[in-house]
């Protein structure tokens, strides 16, 4: 799972020879070997249509297309989150409560005592896939010292709060005052449901009067709550969630580039992470020229990208599927300081019997879905197998054609929907 490159895999030489796979739907999850077939399929289709970079061509470094980006207005959240083929948009000036008020001293004083589980890195991009971090437990006022990069001190650090216990969702609540202190505005959170692994505690009943703005105890429509602190520079890698969330830049400015759930066949997944890691961010022409030649497929996916850059106040809406990846960046005019942001993951009411209960960071695949990639793993690929290479390609062929046909009759069923609407 750790190799980068296909031609190194040692699945590779039986790769080369595989057929079209039949598992365009299933490389968010399957096994490494599908996603390995799909590559390698597509890179083939690539090169027939001639679409591959030629040498000495300047690689792409202009976004596609922006993020949108419109002023908040009380009532715009269900218009914005719960139309058809919903994509990713901005809202600026959003009031996220005394958030506002976290300067360094501020959180050193209300959660300096708070032992805090740090990823710390001797480079800026972190990659998940070959873990080239460590974690180090420390008094967050420590870590917020540390994570300022100090003089002498080259390491990156983040944080990302975690429930006390493991097998539970993050919430702001382990951190005490913070999670008074942070709220979004009740409309933002109208028609989202909220998973069973959540406290009742943190439910509003409905003799409560609904308030303007929802903390961490009233927020209705929230599976999950995470605060996110890193150090400027702080690249973190590629990745998709199965919820839609809101990305909340309360301090400092971050750099998000998005890709649409199309190009899952092209972005090289390894469960819900890129195998790209966070290289993208380093956007350079002569950077992205060595990128494709290691990663030929993702190349065709950069044209496709949206990018934003978030400043204070700004609340990112990422659906659910959406591949993103990040980088923290100061202050305008600053060369250093925090990136801090809280991350509220939501459930669509139609898909809550779907989840998977012991979700605990968003990233784990829906129930049916889990069902079939197991059964593909399991079932399908070990008895196909055990045909002849003949047949074998044929049968993987009949099946790859199943799934496309599936795949294109959904994608026509969501924009029949948009005609209507």
């Amino acid at each position: 799972h750790r190799h980068r490159h296909i031609k190194g895999h040692p699945c590779a030489a039986s790769m080369a020879r595989a057929p079209a796979p039949a598992m365009l739907l299933l490389v968010a999850g399957g096994s490494m070997a599908c996603t390995l077939a799909l590559q390698l399929w597509l890179e083939r289709r690539r090169r027939c249509f001639g679409v591959q970079r030629r040498a000495g061509q300047v690689a792409q470094t202009v976004p596609s297309a922006t993020v949108p980006r419109t002023s908040w207005r009380a009532g715009d959240g269900r218009r914005l989150c719960h139309g058809r083929n919903v994509e990713p948009f901005v809202l600026s000036g959003v009031t996220l409560g005394k958030s506002t008020e976290w300067t360094d001293q501020y959180l050193e004083a209300s959660v300096g005592d708070f032992k805090a589980s740090a990823h710390v890195s001797e480079l800026p991009s972190m990659d998940f896939v070959t873990k080239n971090f460590a974690y180090e437990v420390m008094p967050m006022r420590e870590f917020l010292r540390r994570a300022l990069r100090p003089e002498g001190d080259r390491r990156y650090y983040y944080y990302r709060s975690q429930h006390t216990k493991r097998n539970k969702p993050s919430s702001l609540e382990v951190l005490g005052p913070l999670a008074e202190d942070f709220s979004l505005p009740e409309d933002l959170l109208e028609g989202f449901s909220t998973h069973s692994t959540v406290s009742p505690a943190t439910l509003r009943t409905e003799r409560e009067p609904a308030p303007s703005h929802a903390s961490f105890a009233t927020r209705p429509g929230a599976i999950l709550d995470v605060l996110r602190i890193a150090s400027a520079g702080l690249r973190m890698w590629l990745h998709y969630d199965i919820c839609d969330n809101f990305l909340c830049c309360v301090r400092g400015r971050k750099r998000v580039i998005l890709f649409p759930p199309t190009d899952v066949g092209r972005l090289y997944i390894n469960g819900s992470s890129s195998l790209l890691g966070s290289q993208l961010q380093d956007g350079t022409a002569s950077h992205l020229s060595r990128l494709w030649e290691e990663f030929p497929l993702a190349e065709d996916a950069w044209g496709r990208r949206r990018e934003i850059l978030l400043e204070e106040g700004d609340v990112l809406f990422i659906p659910a599927m959406w591949f993103h990846c990040t980088e923290a960046c100061p202050l305008q005019g600053a060369s250093g300081g925090l990136c801090i942001s809280v991350n509220v993951f939501l459930l669509r009411p139609d898909l809550e019997a779907l989840h998977d209960p012991k979700d605990v960071w968003a990233n784990r695949e829906l129930l049916p879905a889990q069902e079939a990639l197991k059964a593909v793993d399991n079932k399908a690929l070990p008895a196909l197998r055990r045909l002849p290479a003949a047949h074998r390609s044929f049968y993987c062929r009949k099946a790859a054609a199943a799934f496309l046909a599936e795949a294109e009759a959904a994608e026509a069923e969501l924009e029949a929907a948009v005609d209507r609407t």
